[in-house]
Order: C-alpha cells, then sequence, then structure tokens
C-alpha cells in the first residue's frame, strides 16, 4: 500500500521561532529536533581506538571520553574532570583507568574517582564521593556503541541486528566513516529518497525509480522502488551476472538506523551520530554478495572479497557519496537561509520519516522531564531523610542537656 502524496503547508498561525504569530512548519521542527538517546549509537570505528588509547567522540554536543584500557575493555564516561572540568580525553590511560592529565585523578570505567596521587589525597583511608556520569558502552560490528539516554534503558533496547555480521559467516565489510555538514534528518531523507537520481546521473547507480510501498510497521518505515541497478559500472563490470535481473531495492528507517537490501545480495546500513542540527558524523556498512572479477563473470573468492570491498569503496561508493555530501551540505546552508519558507514535499516516504523522526524527538524530551522529576524527588527525599536523622540528634542532645541529675541520661553522661 502506497501512502498518498502530501505537500508540506506554510507555517501554522501560533507563536513560536518563526516569528510573532507563526509556528514552524513540520519540517522547520525536524530540522531543529534532537535524536533520541533511549537507543545506541555507533559513536568510534573499532579500530581507532587501540589499547591505552582514549579518544573524544560528540553524540548531541554532549562530549564523551571513550577508552580502552590496558586488558582492552573499552569505558565511556562524562568527557569533564570533576575537579577543575578539564576534558578527560585530555588525559592518559593507566591500566584500567582514565587519569586526568592536570591533577592525577584516577576515574575507573563505572566514572567512580578512586585515586588521588597529590598529597591531599595520597594516604586517606577513604576518599569522598567523587564521580562522573558513565555511560553504557558495546562493541560490535566493528565500531563502538554508546547508550546515551536513561542507563535503566540500556539492557532492554537491543543494538541493531544484522545477520549477516553476526551468523556463523559473517559477510566480510569495510566501514566507511563520513562527516557531513547537514542535520541527520536531511541524511535519512536523501538516502531513503530515490527520486535524486538525477544527482547520480554521471554515475547512474539507479535509474527510472518508482515507489511502490511505504509502510509504517511500529518504529520501522519500510520504502520499496521498482528501480534499475545494471545501467552503472560497477554493476555491469562486477555485480553478479553484470546486474541483470537488479530491479528492486527494499529500504527502511528503523530509527535511528537506515539500512537496504537489493534481493538479499548487496545490502548497506548507515547508522548516525548526530552531533548537532548542522553537524552528523556517518557509519556505513556495505555488505556485498556475489562480486565478480570484471569481464571474466567468475566470482571472486572469499579470501580475496577485502580487497576487492576496498576497490569498489575507493572507485565507486565514496565518489557516490561525496555527491551525496556535497548537496546535503548545500541543502542545510538553503534550510538555514530560508527556514520560515514553505516547503514542498511530494514523496509520502519523507513525510513519514520526519513524523517517526519528531515523535522520537518529542518522546524523548518527554522521558528526560520525567527522568530529571525523579531524579529531584529522590535527592529532595534524601535531604529530607537526613535532616530528620540530624533534628533527631539533636532532640537527643537537648533531652540529655535537660534531664534532671539521677536520671539514665545523666548517669550515662
Amino acid at each position: 500500500m502506497v501512502l498518498a502524496l502530501e505537500a508540506i503547508p506554510p507555517p501554522e498561525t501560533l507563536t513560536g521561532a518563526a516569528g510573532p504569530g507563526r509556528r514552524e512548519s513540520r519540517v522547520a521542527e525536524v530540522r531543529r529536533s534532537g535524536p533520541s538517546g533511549n537507543f545506541w549509537y555507533a559513536v568510534e570505528l573499532a579500530s581507532k581506538l587501540a589499547r591505552g588509547q582514549v579518544v573524544a567522540v560528540v553524540w548531541w554536543k554532549t562530549s564523551i571520553a571513550i577508552y580502552r584500557d590496558d586488558a582492552g575493555k573499552v569505558s565511556a564516561l562524562e568527557d569533564r574532570c570533576a575537579h577543575r572540568q578539564l576534558p578527560l580525553s585530555c588525559g592518559r590511560v593507566e591500566g584500567s583507568r582514565l587519569v586526568c592529565q592536570y591533577h592525577g585523578w584516577k576515574y575507573d570505567g563505572a566514572g567512580r574517582c578512586v585515586e588521588i596521587s597529590h598529597e591531599l589525597g595520597k594516604g586517606r583511608d577513604k576518599l569522598p564521593k567523587i564521580g562522573i556520569r558513565s555511560y553504557p558502552v558495546k562493541e560490535r560490528y566493528g565500531l563502538i556503541w554508546v547508550f546515551p539516554g536513561d542507563p535503566a534503558l540500556a539492557e532492554s533496547v537491543p543494538l541493531p541486528e544484522v545477520p549477516e555480521l553476526s551468523g556463523p559467516k559473517p559477510w566480510p565489510v569495510i566501514p566507511i566513516e563520513i562527516t557531513i555538514g547537514a542535520h541527520f534528518s536531511m541524511i535519512v531523507e536523501n538516502v531513503c529518497d530515490f527520486n535524486h537520481a538525477y544527482l547520480h546521473r554521471n554515475k547512474e547507480p539507479f535509474v527510472d525509480p518508482k515507489l511502490v510501498e511505504c509502510r509504517r510497521v511500529g518504529d520501522t518505515i519500510n520504502v520499496t522502488y521498482q528501480t534499475s541497478f545494471g545501467k552503472s559500472m560497477i554493476a555491469r563490470l562486477a555485480s553478479e551476472n553484470g546486474g541483470k535481473g537488479l530491479d528492486r531495492i527494499k529500504l527502511w528507517y528503523q530509527y535511528p538506523y537506515q539500512g537496504s537490501d537489493i534481493l538479499g545480495k548487496y545490502l548497506h546500513w548507515l547508522f548516525m551520530l548526530p552531533i548537532d542540527e548542522k553537524t552528523t558524523r556517518c557509519f556505513f556498512l556495505f555488505l556485498f554478495g556475489p562480486i565478480e572479477i570484471p569481464l571474466l563473470r567468475w566470482t571472486i573468492p572469499r579470501p580475496l572479497k577485502p580487497l576487492a570491498l576496498k576497490l569498489a569503496n575507493m572507485l565507486y561508493v565514496e565518489p557516490l557519496l561525496a555527491e551525496d555530501k556535497w548537496v546535503l551540505e548545500a541543502e542545510q546552508v538553503g534550510f538555514d537561509r530560508h527556514a520560515d519558507r514553505p516547503m514542498i514535499e511530494l514523496n509520502p516516504a519523507v513525510i513519514e520519516f520526519q513524523k517517526l523522526t519528531l515523535e522520537k524527538a518529542r518522546e524523548y524530551q518527554t522521558s528526560e522531564l520525567s527522568r530529571s522529576l525523579r531524579r529531584r524527588q529522590a535527592e529532595s527525599d534524601q535531604a529530607a531523610r537526613a535532616s530528620a536523622q540530624a533534628e533527631g540528634g539533636l532532640f537527643d542532645a537537648l533531652e540529655a542537656v535537660d534531664a534532671p541529675p539521677g536520671s539514665d541520661s545523666s548517669a550515662a553522661e
């Protein structure tokens, strides 16, 4: 079933950021919305974090220090020392601890300050309770993942399932990492909207696309296009049967992840790391099934596939992504200049993507507000209990002072 076409209307009449008496249109609101933190986000290539190394990554304006200890375990901490707020990503790894470069305060993987090396910390039987936030972290598919939202939800939220990489014989893959100066919602729309074939007219990765399905199931929007993939140079030279019969692609926006599947033979996944309203770091995993030796039509043996993938990425995929990067950054500039102008959208899939993005942003805002209120209430309750205990101790002391001679209190005293 294909959803009806819809044009994005002008902003509604209300008070908002678009100006007095006006409210932002849906697309303008989407372009300013943040991501939901209650999902796992790929933050770095696992190969870029060696043992004993710490690096800073950013999830939606929040800097996180990730480090791999001497045993190979990865931890993620708030990127600041509790002492003078120095970024811990400027520090160094010692054993299983991350050490601030300034005064040598040492933190374990849970964010606890477990050692202070200077004289005010040495020799203490018990350190003050000092800590910073830690984040749930995992390593899978050659990527490091962080859960930036409510840590209590981390274990109940699964990582995206990629059967081609988690089976007994995982497909070879060489991740491509690229930073694009655009809002993450623009990137989702670009990758799933095959109506921009004109942009790639010289490389022709797909031609004559026709949208045949757009359906939402839960938090996933599935899109199917009928198109031809056989006209591109790489398809003719290296894909199975020269690209003949590759005429259908399924794409999905499984919030916050995106992917595609061409007949189970050629797939991709996109894992986005939203940095701010205008910057997104992207991790692409392109999964190629049968790859043939150009002109000979011999299938490349598995041991040689990584080399073939490197060549495919360098000669075809990365130049194609460069065209998308250029146009997305130009689109971001255009939005910044004309955010208050009506924008017309004819692809129903794009409209559904925008609705899902906004829905998840609002859900997360509500969840974080509720969590903040619970935390404040717990702190208030704790303070009240401490105050009650202090008052109780004070009353006991006053009673002991005022007790008549010969009483138990006096004798005890």
